[in-house]
Formats: C-alpha cells, sequence, structure tokens
C-alpha cells in the first residue's frame, strides 16, 4: 500500500491539513516539517504580535536553531491577501558557497504573527517551491474571513470604469517606470475597451496603440497547447502519445521517464523536468530547436510524475515542435512550427499581426531592462532571441487586439471569428482540466495556470523575457449560454522586464471594477514600488563598480567555458570589466558575500546584478549557482 499522508494541525486553525506526499513532521515544537529529500524545513510559529517584527522573527529562527544569525538582507510588505490584515517578507544574507535559502513570511491577523521559516537549499526551494506555497496557502486560522465574490454578477464595463481604470494606469506605469503599455478588455464577445500608453521607447515619441506589437513571453504556451489540441481534434496523435512516436529521436537522460512521456505531459508542467533556462539565456546564436531537443538528453526530472509542479521551459518546446513536426514533418522544427502556428492558430482565428518569430520591426514596441539605479533603459534586442530555438515556449510577437481574438475565442467555447467551431468541447476542456495542483485554489492546466480569486476562476498564463512583460487572463461561464461569449477576457502586454508587480495590481483593480472586490490595487503598488526602492538602494550599496573594488577582477582575465553555458571571456576595457558570452556581453561589478568574499556580478541592463559568480580560490574556474544545477565556467586560458 502506499504510504498515508501526513496530516498536521497548523497552529491557530481548526481542522487538520494534509501534507504534499513525501513531507513528514519533523518537530512539534515548534511545528517542523521537513521536505521529502530533508533538504528543506518549513517552521511554522503563531504568538502575539510585537512592534518589532524582524527581532519577532529572530526569536522564532532561534526556537529552531539557537545559533541562527544571518542578516537580513531586505524586510519587504507585501500586499495582503485572502482576510489578512497585513504580511511583511524578510529575506536573510546565507553565504554563496551554501546555496541555502533564509526567509521568514509573517502574516498578521487579530494581534497575532503567524510566522513562516524557510530553511532550504536553493535546490530545494526550486524544487519545492510549489508545495511550499500549497502549505502556506493551506494556513487559514479559524478566524481568517474570506471574501467570496461568486455569485456576483460582473458590471458591464463603462465610462466611470474606463475613467477610473485609465487614472490607476497612468500612476502605476509612471510609479513602475513602464515606458509603454497595452491593454485590452472582452466582455460578453464584445472588445469594450482597447487602449496603448506610453511610448514604444523610452526617450523616444512614438506612441504605444492597441495595434503596437510586443513579444508575449510565457503567453505562447496557451497558444501552443491550443495547436497541439487541433491536431488531437484531427486524430494526428492523442493527448496520451508518447512524445517518442510523435518525435522520433527525442529522449531525456532518464530512460523510464523518456518512455512515461505523453504529449499532454509536454505542456502540464507535472513531469519532474526542472528550469534550465540559464541555459537558454548564455547560448542562443546559431543554435538550433533540433540543437535544444539533443540537449534535453542530458537532462532529468528531480520529482516524481505528477508529485509537484515544476515549469520547464524545454519541456514546452519539445512538446510544441513535436506537434509541429507530425503536421509538417517534411520541415525543419522551426519552419514546422512556424507554419503550425501560421495555419492552425494564428489565421483561424485572425491574428494578423501575430508572428512565433520575429525581427522587431519600426512601430514595434522595445524591449527595457532596468539600471542598476533602477532606471529603465532599452535594451539590446538582440537579447531577446534567446526563446527563439525555444519557440513554442515563449517567443511569440503579438498585439492586444489579436490577443483580444484569442480571448473571444476561449470564452465563446472554442469558436473561430468566422463562427466555425475551433476546437471541440472535449479538448476546451482538457486544456482547462486541472494536471497539476500548485494549492488548493491553483493549479496548471495544458498550458494555462488556473487560479481562484475571491471565489471567482481565472484562467491565463503571464509572461517574461528580457524586456518585456504580458498579462493574459480570462474568466470564463459568466452567462447561461457558454458558446454566446459571456464572460471576460484582458490582455496587457509592455516593454519593461518582470513587472509582474504591476500586472497583479492591475488584475486586482479590474476585479474591484467588475466584480466589486475590496479595494487594494492601490496600496499593491504601492507596496511593490517600495520595495523595489529598497532593493535598489541596497543595490546600489553592495555592488561595487569603481576602479578600485573591481581591482581583483584582473586576476580573473582569460577565456572560460562551461559545458553547458558555452563559452565566457573576462576582458578590461577602457571603462572597466566586462564579460563576453557567446551571445551578449555585461560590464561586471563586485559584490561581497555573507562570508566576506568577493563575488563576480553582471551589472548591465537587464542584469542588473542578478547572476552572481563565485570564483574559485585559485582562479581555475567560476561557479554560477542555478538553483537545481550548477554551472561551472572552467578557465581554459589566462588572459
Amino acid at each position: 500500500m502506499p504510504d498515508q499522508p501526513c496530516s498536521v494541525l497548523l497552529p491557530g486553525c481548526d481542522q487538520s491539513f494534509a501534507l504534499p506526499a513525501g513531507w513528514t513532521l519533523a518537530s512539534e515544537s515548534p511545528l517542523t516539517l521537513a521536505g521529502p529529500e530533508g533538504d528543506l524545513s518549513l517552521v511554522l510559529v503563531r504568538e502575539p504580535l510585537q512592534e518589532d517584527l524582524a527581532a519577532q522573527a529572530l526569536a522564532a529562527w532561534r526556537s529552531y536553531e539557537p545559533a541562527f544569525a544571518a542578516p537580513v538582507r531586505q524586510q519587504i510588505e507585501a500586499h495582503p491577501s485572502d482576510g489578512w490584515e497585513r504580511v511583511v517578507q524578510i529575506i536573510y544574507e546565507r553565504p554563496a558557497a551554501e546555496s541555502r535559502l533564509a526567509m521568514a513570511i509573517v502574516h498578521m491577523l487579530a494581534g497575532f504573527a503567524y510566522i513562516l521559516l524557510i530553511d532550504a537549499a536553493k535546490a530545494a526551494f526550486s524544487r519545492r517551491g510549489a508545495q511550499i506555497s500549497e502549505i502556506l496557502l493551506a494556513w487559514k486560522p479559524a478566524d481568517l474571513v474570506e471574501v467570496d465574490l461568486a455569485g456576483v454578477a460582473a458590471k458591464s464595463f463603462g465610462e466611470q470604469e474606463r475613467a477610473e481604470l485609465e487614472a490607476f494606469l497612468r500612476l502605476a506605469l509612471e510609479r513602475f517606470k513602464v515606458p509603454g503599455a497595452a491593454i485590452v478588455i472582452v466582455q460578453n464577445g464584445e472588445t469594450v475597451y482597447a487602449e496603448g500608453f506610453g511610448v514604444c521607447r523610452a526617450g523616444g515619441s512614438e506612441p504605444v496603440t492597441p495595434e503596437t506589437r510586443f513579444m508575449i513571453g510565457s503567453t505562447t504556451k496557451p497558444l501552443t497547447s491550443l495547436l497541439m489540441a487541433r491536431l488531437v481534434d484531427r486524430g494526428v496523435f492523442a493527448w496520451s502519445t508518447p512524445v517518442t512516436e510523435v518525435l522520433p529521436g527525442f529522449a531525456l537522460a532518464d530512460a523510464e521517464t523518456t518512455a512515461r512521456l505523453e504529449m499532454r505531459h509536454t505542456v502540464s508542467a507535472s513531469t519532474g523536468m526542472p528550469r534550465r533556462d540559464f541555459d537558454m539565456l548564455f547560448r542562443y546564436r546559431d543554435v538550433t530547436p533540433e540543437d535544444r531537443i539533443a540537449e534535453m538528453r542530458q537532462m532529468s526530472p528531480t520529482t516524481g510524475f505528477g508529485e509537484v509542479f515544476q515549469y520547464s521551459n524545454y519541456l514546452v518546446a519539445a512538446g510544441g515542435y513535436a506537434a509541429a513536426h507530425a503536421y509538417a514533418p517534411g520541415l525543419d522544427l522551426q519552419a514546422a512550427a512556424v507554419k503550425a502556428f501560421d495555419e492552425l492558430v494564428f489565421a483561424p482565428l485572425n491574428m494578423e499581426r501575430s508572428l512565433l518569430l520575429h525581427k522587431p520591426a519600426a512601430g514595434d514596441a522595445t524591449p527595457h531592462g532596468y539600471h542598476l539605479s533602477g532606471e529603465v533603459v532599452p535594451i539590446d534586442p538582440v537579447i531577446e532571441e534567446f526563446p527563439d530555438s525555444s519557440a513554442p515556449a515563449g517567443a511569440a510577437w503579438s498585439t492586444v487586439l489579436d490577443i483580444a481574438k484569442y480571448l473571444r475565442f476561449e470564452l465563446s467555447g472554442g469558436f473561430a471569428p468566422n463562427g466555425d467551431r475551433l476546437l471541440s468541447p472535449e479538448n476546451l476542456a482538457a486544456r482547462r482540466a486541472p494536471a497539476i495542483r500548485i494549492g488548493d485554489r491553483h493549479g496548471y492546466g495544458l498550458g494555462l495556470f488556473l487560479q481562484q480569486q475571491y471565489g471567482l476562476q481565472l484562467i491565463g498564463h503571464d509572461g517574461n523575457t528580457m524586456g518585456f512583460s504580458s498579462g493574459m487572463f480570462f474568466l470564463p461561464g459568466l452567462g447561461k449560454d457558454p458558446e454566446a461569449g459571456h464572460g471576460i477576457g484582458v490582455a496587457v502586454l509592455t516593454n519593461a522586464r518582470a513587472v509582474n508587480d504591476f500586472l497583479g495590481a492591475l488584475q486586482q483593480r479590474l476585479l474591484e471594477l467588475f466584480f466589486g472586490a475590496p479595494r487594494k490595487a492601490d496600496a499593491m503598488v504601492e507596496a511593490a514600488c517600495k520595495a523595489r526602492a529598497e532593493a535598489t538602494a541596497l543595490r546600489l550599496e553592495r555592488v561595487q563598480t569603481s576602479p578600485e573594488a573591481t581591482a581583483w577582477i584582473a586576476s580573473l582575465l582569460g577565456d572560460y567555458r562551461s559545458d553547458e553555458l558555452g563559452v565566457a571571456r573576462i576582458v578590461q576595457e577602457e571603462d572597466g570589466f566586462v564579460m563576453q558570452c557567446e551571445s551578449w556581453s555585461s560590464a561586471l561589478g563586485s559584490r561581497r558575500d555573507a562570508s566576506g568574499k568577493n563575488l563576480l556580478v553582471l551589472t548591465s541592463a537587464p542584469w542588473k546584478a542578478e547572476f552572481r559568480f563565485q570564483p574559485a580560490e585559485d582562479g581555475s574556474e567560476l561557479v554560477l549557482d542555478g538553483g537545481q544545477q550548477t554551472y561551472r565556467f572552467v578557465r581554459v586560458s589566462p588572459g
């Protein structure tokens, strides 16, 4: 018999919670939960709220680990949800060589602090992050009151809603320093709002309009699963067909997983395959889809089938290319994918300005990143070619008007603009059925996130590249006739990197306008912008770029090579030190970790010190911690 799940009574709750499979109760005082591999612990403490949250969190740490003394890196006021009054996150510094994470998340309610401590290897946090969220979301004290809007009818989008939305957008875009954005709203089968804000390029004058083309990143994934579903409808393959039958030669490092992998698994985030985006980011020039598929022969799952949500762009790309190969077997994978998207998705939906692959042209939005100082700056469009060899996972370009046509397809129950059924009800439902849970109210279908918020069902997918952020969601079934197009759909495209906080606040404001949800959007913007400003100040304080602070980098000049990420060369130029990789280059800076050791960091936009290389004591290699994968750049020749 399979092991019975372990159930625990979380502090302040009146009902037991069944832990995810493999998790155990390590201690009752303080309540400590251990992850399946033993490299992750969660500590849950409930006690009367104190004024000094940092001190209260430190005391909680010392009840678990008496010698805990990690310094605080940042304390962030997050936006509360689901009935909580306040939420604060405290992130601690750990030496880079430990590859560990320490964090406290403090929820506050009715005079009590509910403190979750996360003590984890970075690999474990990456591997089990969805289950950590599941446990956190299950921590619902008996006196927590949640808002339920399931029975509330949506308001029609009128002039008052338009005025409130535009006032919010103008302020939020300015606060988040987003150069330009476009938004569309579909309600009951009609486009009720479409507008552009700002400019295509910071410092320029060309305005963003609803027809401006943006890169949409992972918002491509629902289109990929639609393409696959159409081929399932045609009988080209089934969702249960093994990938190896559709794409001969496909293989992972693990033979058992290769044999079990079905077409549906490639877009379900349920196989245990880890995220390996660094491989795509560092080396992509002259890399083909066939090369990416071949790279997967060295990759294996890190969790079991159906065990936990893990997001793999490689696997979505493999599924999309396999489907395209089945549709156009005489073409190479990239040409087949372009043909399949054009003929099975874009043309039937009249998405006339949408492309799977695209070189930016006049009138398109320009990608932007953030400088170390927090200022938004245009980035080299070549950087945005990194997804091209994994295009079905996130390379498409589109406009909000085109995405509105896709939203009408979803809300109509699967019909094309000409009235023909584009997708069967069975496969429309298959894409929206939970394939893996992320919590009691969240999950992932086939290329679609599934979310319950305020009792409302939201389906969609955000997307991020190095210089664009996008959001798309819809609320189906708000009318009696699902084929009448009832429901609400929203798409927003921006030309700034990683503005997910803006997208979340916008979604909240729309739920406020349509359903009367609690007014939190303004506070969400305020909290997110405050956290960004604090992070920028800390970055400027800790990342050094002066000649004196970076002089030590001279000892690292030379050529390096990583088996996975390719070559890197460190050179000294007139303005300082630079790392030249196969596909891009960046200025270098210096940062000390919690142990006092020097780290090498990338300082050019869009990287802003996010990649931190640990030099070996003898200078023989640079180590880059990718969570579940450690990358080593071995020195092959000195400078």
